[in-house]
């Protein structure tokens, strides 16, 4: 029986196939999985192949002589290429692999790719038949191959059947877009199977978004608005020691750094996490400061631009860190600091040096980037 479908398996007539001599390639594959350590992640991924292929490989069979349907083989007229041989070499003519018309040369400028994802149940095709193929063919070889992992609710596959399939459409209905992609993003680890549910991403959206992003802009763009009519404060010379040297710029320095090597690691959770940190110190910072009170002293007018001036930049380069998780919000928050279009940032390093934020430039309030939700007020039924 099937251990999958669960259905009587039956033993198939036989047939004359052409076979890829994979057997030879087991040696010359552990002898590159050793020279390129990163080529199959995460880690738990690689040991599988690597254990795989120490087992001993067979002969694959790529070709069927008893239908018709599919690619004919230019060297057998009776055979028609079979998976996962023309499924694989797809990803070559695709990108226009022996395009001698329009897009001659595209596939010289694409090829070897970077990064290739896939699911963690087809890395031995990608992992060791691909790479093989590849070599047979004299070929460069895809940089990194990612093994995801599954999506699970409550610890359990989705299924119809049982009931508990969390529809992505019903849920961007919800939360929309941006907090539905921050939450597979950070939430979730990358390259590991998910457990997902609809009570943890209320929790995750309640907590990272609407009390502390959000929250965030709301209140500091509020009190732009109260203290300084609206505008990016003029930080008088009396206080410029307190944009230069304060906290927050302290993490900014060392925030890309963290930060792209996360992205680098293909590890969103940690550069989510990173970001969120700036964040939440921001939140703290403004308690700490407590503009409230120095709004009430002349005295602490200067202390008081300076404090706007450092919440807002903070703020700025907040936006332009979350630009990858959440673009539309980041493009908002763009717009309310009247900064132009974000879409136009493309070295986020040099974009996120401090001090950057023009003083004078209008700052808008509006409604709350992510109001709060409550799990029991939420309908996923469709309609």
């Amino acid at each position: 029986v099937c251990p999958d479908c669960k259905r009587p398996v039956q033993k198939a007539g036989g047939e004359e196939n052409w076979f890829f001599k994979l057997s030879e390639f087991g040696d010359k594959l552990l002898e590159f999985y050793e020279e390129n350590p990163d080529f199959i992640r995460p880690e738990t991924r690689k040991n599988e192949i690597v254990s795989f292929v120490k087992s001993g490989l067979k002969d694959l069979s790529i070709s069927r002589s008893t239908f018709d349907w599919g690619v004919p083989l230019p060297f057998d007229e009776g055979h028609v290429a079979y998976v996962w041989a023309d499924a694989l070499l797809a990803y070559l003519t695709g990108i226009g692999y022996g395009d001698e018309g329009e897009r001659a040369g595209e596939f010289d400028a694409r090829w070897p790719m970077q990064y290739h994802f896939v699911g963690k149940d087809i890395t031995r095709f990608h992992c060791v038949i691909w790479p093989a193929m590849l070599m047979a063919a004299g070929m460069p070889i895809t940089h990194t191959v990612f093994g995801h992992g599954f999506l699970l609710t409550k610890g359990e596959k989705m299924s119809k059947s049982k009931g508990n399939a969390l529809k992505p459409a019903d849920l961007c209905r919800v939360f929309g877009v941006d907090a539905y992609r921050y939450y597979f993003m950070s939430d979730v680890q990358f390259g590991a199977d998910g457990s997902i549910s609809l009570e943890r991403m209320v929790q995750v959206y309640n907590a990272d978004l609407a009390n502390t992003w959000g929250n965030l802009c709301s209140r500091v763009f509020n009190m732009t608005k109260k203290y300084f009519d609206g505008q990016v404060p003029e930080v008088p010379v009396s206080a410029a020691a307190l944009v230069e040297a304060n906290p927050l710029r302290e993490i900014t320095e060392e925030l890309y750094a963290e930060y792209d090597r996360a992205l680098g690691d293909v590890d969103f959770t940690a550069a989510a996490a990173a970001v969120q940190k700036l964040a939440g110190r921001v939140n703290l910072y403004v308690e700490e400061s407590a503009p409230w009170n120095l709004a009430k002293n002349e005295e602490t007018a200067d202390e008081l631009a300076a404090v706007i001036y450092n919440a807002l930049e903070a703020i700025r380069i907040i936006a332009l860190y979350m630009a990858p998780f959440m673009p539309n919000t980041s493009a908002e928050v763009f717009r309310r600091l009247s900064l132009g279009d974000i879409a136009a940032v493309d070295d986020i390093e040099a974009a996120t040096a401090w001090g950057q934020l023009p003083a004078g430039n209008a700052v808008e309030i509006g409604d709350p980037l992510f109001p709060r939700l409550d799990t029991d007020a939420i309908d996923l039924s469709m309609e």
